[in-house]
């Protein structure tokens, strides 16, 4: 896969807050396929080696059986390398229709980067509660949504 890293990198050489997502993209092999945001972001922590990336939908976090619960009780906090064979017990579906494969792909993606990117973050939170993304960026609202990172720090599932 190629990618162009540098509107990324030029968006942060002027302090903005690259906006990145899964799409259809052209592809050399088929004409067109579905890229997702974790490819995508992927992609770019190999170039471009960020210090956090926040994954943003419309549940708060990693959900266990993907229902939400009242009180973030079904919330997963931490989600370390060393964990991923045993979400599957716990990771349910989809909240909707998912072409590029549900949390669970999202969540073994991005465990995967994190063992190549050891600095690197991930924070899953809810892009539909007003301010936590900006609250997140400025580094508020850390004990918000999932974190994804490379060894454990704090509480587990």
């Amino acid at each position: 896969m190629t990618l162009d890293h540098r509107p990324i990198s030029s968006a942060l050489e002027h302090c903005l807050v690259p906006v990145v997502y899964g799409d259809v993209a052209l592809d050399e092999t088929r004409g067109g396929t579905i890229i997702s945001t974790e490819e995508i972001f992927a992609w770019l922590a190999r170039h471009l080696r960020p210090d956090r990336i926040v994954l943003a939908g419309v549940v708060p976090g990693v959900m266990r059986s993907g229902k939400l619960v009242e009180a973030d009780q079904g919330l997963i906090c931490e989600i370390t390398p060393g964990q991923v064979a045993g979400l599957n017990a716990v990771l349910g579906g989809s909240h909707g229709t998912d072409v590029t494969g549900g949390m669970m792909s999202k969540v073994q993606a991005m465990c995967a980067l994190v063992e190549e990117v050891t600095t690197l973050e991930v924070r899953v939170v809810s892009g539909e509660v007003p301010g936590l993304i900006r609250d997140v960026l400025l580094d508020r609202g850390l004990d918000t949504g999932t974190v994804i990172r490379a060894d454990s720090r704090g509480p587990t599932w």
